[in-house]
């Protein structure tokens, strides 16, 4: 089962997963994956991934200096967390939920978290993430239309999941 969410205010899906994901923990449901971190910094653009369930954070930009233009993003910090997301859900437990940050640039290029996604659907893991508008359509291709687009909000969030269960 695979739902996903839209925000159209920058960030505000990263938030909302970061929440939806503390409250899972909160009430002691399995989870695993990544969210975006809350890290203050003092670099603009600065990205953080919080691993879960243990809350580990991991760097994923790089600092380009004032008055670059290129993407910030990081593809080999990435990938490690992935790697490391990759072996954590290789040993998790039935009834695990897998939250993933996003399926952006690098997923609709094929890289980035895409394989942690497919290895979780497979392993029978109910799925959440975010899919901006700009990858919209690299993601219906990815999943074959059959993901469930979820309200941004976490009732909607906790209401699919529960849907998952029946």
């Amino acid at each position: 089962m695979l739902g996903y969410i839209t925000c159209d205010t920058r960030g505000a899906a990263d938030l909302l997963l970061a929440d939806f994901a503390d409250r899972m923990l909160s009430e002691g449901r399995a989870v695993i994956g990544m969210v975006r971190a809350d890290v203050v910094s003092r670099f603009e653009g600065d990205m953080h991934l919080r691993l879960l369930p243990g809350g580990e954070v991991h760097a994923i930009s790089q600092r380009l200096g004032r008055g670059a233009g290129a993407c910030v993003l990081d593809a080999g910090a990435l990938e490690a967390v992935v790697a490391r997301v990759e072996r954590d859900l290789a040993a998790a437990q039935p009834g695990t939920v897998a939250l993933f940050n996003k399926f952006g640039k690098q997923e609709a290029a094929g890289r980035g978290c895409r394989g942690l996604i497919a290895s979780a659907l497979g392993a029978g893991m109910p799925v959440v993430l975010s899919v901006p508008r700009e990858t919209r359509a690299a993601f219906a291709q990815f999943s074959g239309g059959e993901a469930q687009e979820i309200a941004p909000n976490l009732n909607a969030l906790t209401a699919f999941l529960t849907s998952w269960g029946d």
